[in-house]
């Protein structure tokens, strides 16, 4: 029996959440084919169904000129190989399902070229990258979150290779003017898509926008749900922290046991989500910390997920680095008081270029004691030892506030209005925070904890049969087989390898 999710139906969802027009036909674009994803399109196309909406699906990967990041298998290689792709494998469990072939559609154009011209020679820096529009939507926030490698530094004198940056225009392009007149020819009135941030779930989003279609995003759900589905961008914290606290008022009186199930396992190092955070860190330890009567330590984030938020980031201190120079400017100035800085193990994943910048940064502000991510030091221990936690909105400030440290976070976050942390935008925030710290208040962490283990809605119409993936109508949504799959990668490499070039 799976454990109760945040929603108990899909349909009651959408019939709650869609007004009686929006609800008249639905269009789902995907263009991944990740496990979950897949599920949740194939959940949405059934619950839709079973609310009355004329059901439409569009099942469009590896069709972009740009490799989706979630693209896995060539469907023609998993034929000739005696395979299917997970979306093919979808494909047939909603035909089974009653679905009819017109149901399914193809892109419109057949042949397509962009509608308006796009740029011949753009800027290839981050900062003029991020100013690119099409047909009046903002295409190059979107085209900032899929970098060419994983060696694509953050900083904003980098030159992204032309070929690449010309290809991701194109594929946004693409994605765009297919879904709108998608939405047009077949008077799409909600559209479904994956949350919203990559290059070319966000065209189909702006398209939906720009057509006067109402949009749902699907995501991961939460460690003991299957996905989620909203009316909110991944990133839209505010409008995630307003769904906790209504989770958490709604929920009952096992609220706080499975809120702080999620905090204990990662305090243990039992959360496998977290393993990779926590990889070289020995439970327990902790080095020699600086005497002090107060002691601070600042939690950084990993840059490139906040890096393309579009906020106003004079209301957070400009970015982390300025963040953590006042940080530590302002301990200076307080006798007996001192701070560590413990870099998010994230950094040492990233580039190399990202994490020199930061640890120059940190150089440059001159803590009194520096944990690189490599180091084995458990952040929770270190958490315990301190008087104030500050973070520039890493999980590691609600994590704090669990365990019942002041916290202090100066960045955007997913917690900073539960009442488990303190807000610092200014200076004189700063001072006032390590005056006067925030009074602790471990209740406020817990709706981010039942909020991680059951945001969303569990399977209804698929079932999985451990182990394996979901079946519907005697159809597994399996990948396609592993011979498939490296030779899929190998075609990605060679297109990645072709557009680095400068």
């Amino acid at each position: 029996m799976s454990a109760r999710a945040e929603h108990e139906s899909l349909a009651a969802y959408l019939q709650t959440t869609l007004t009686a027009q929006q609800r008249q036909h639905v269009g789902i674009i995907s263009f991944n084919q990740w496990s979950f994803a897949l599920g949740a399109v194939v959940e949405t196309a059934l619950a839709a169904r079973d609310i009355g909406s004329q059901v439409t699906v569009a099942l469009w990967s590896g069709k972009t000129p740009l490799y989706d990041t979630g693209w896995t298998a060539h469907r023609g290689l998993s034929r000739l190989l005696g395979s299917a792709s997970r979306d093919e494998n979808a494909y047939r469990a909603l035909r089974r399902a009653g679905f009819p072939k017109d149901a399914f559609a193809k892109p419109p154009i057949r042949r397509w070229h962009p509608i308006e011209t796009l740029p011949a020679s753009p800027d290839p820096k981050r900062s003029a990258i991020r100013q690119l529009s099409y047909r009046g939507s903002g295409m190059g926030r979107s085209i900032l979150q899929v970098h060419p490698d994983a060696n694509t530094p953050i900083r904003d004198d980098y030159e992204w290779p032309t070929r690449y940056l010309n290809q991701a225009m194109k594929s946004y392009a693409w994605a765009y003017d297919q879904a709108r007149a998608l939405i047009e020819e077949r008077g799409i009135t909600t559209v479904v898509v994956y949350n919203g941030r990559f290059t070319h779930d966000r065209a189909v989003a702006a398209a939906a926008e720009a057509a006067g279609a109402q949009t749902l995003y699907y995501d991961t759900g939460g460690y003991e749900t299957d996905f989620d589905l909203t009316v909110a961008t991944t990133h839209d914290w505010q409008h995630l922290q307003v769904r906790m606290r209504d989770m958490y008022d709604a929920w009952g009186d096992d609220r706080d046991e499975i809120g702080a199930k999620w905090f204990i396992d990662r305090q243990t190092h039992a959360d496998t989500n977290n393993a990779i955070f926590v990889a070289h860190q020995e439970r327990g330890f902790i080095a020699d910390l600086p005497e002090a009567e107060q002691l601070v330590v600042f939690f950084s984030s990993s840059g490139d997920e906040i890096a393309e938020l579009e906020l106003d980031w004079d209301d957070y201190l400009e970015s982390q680095e300025n963040a953590l120079d006042l940080l530590a400017h302002e301990c200076r100035e307080r006798p007996g008081t001192k701070l560590v800085v413990r870099t998010h193990p994230h950094m040492g994943l990233k580039p190399e270029d990202d994490l020199d910048h930061w640890l120059a940064a940190v150089n440059r502000a001159s803590p009194d004691l520096h944990f690189d991510p490599f180091s084995k030091v458990d952040s929770y221990e270190l958490m315990r030892r301190a008087d104030v936690v500050f973070t520039y909105g890493s999980t590691s400030g609600v994590e704090a506030g669990f365990i019942g440290r002041p916290v202090a976070v100066m960045g955007p976050s997913a917690y900073d209005t539960l009442g488990c942390a303190g807000r610092v935008r200014s200076r004189g925030d700063i001072q006032t925070a390590l005056d006067d710290p925030p009074v602790p208040h471990s209740q406020g962490a817990l709706p981010y904890g039942l909020m991680m283990q059951r945001r969303g809605f569990s399977l209804e119409h698929l079932h999985a049969e451990l182990p394996g993936e979901p079946i519907l109508e005697g159809v597994e949504l399996a990948e396609a087989n592993e011979l498939t799959r490296k030779m899929s990668d190998a075609l990605r490499r060679r297109q990645l390898t072709r557009l680095a070039s400068y």
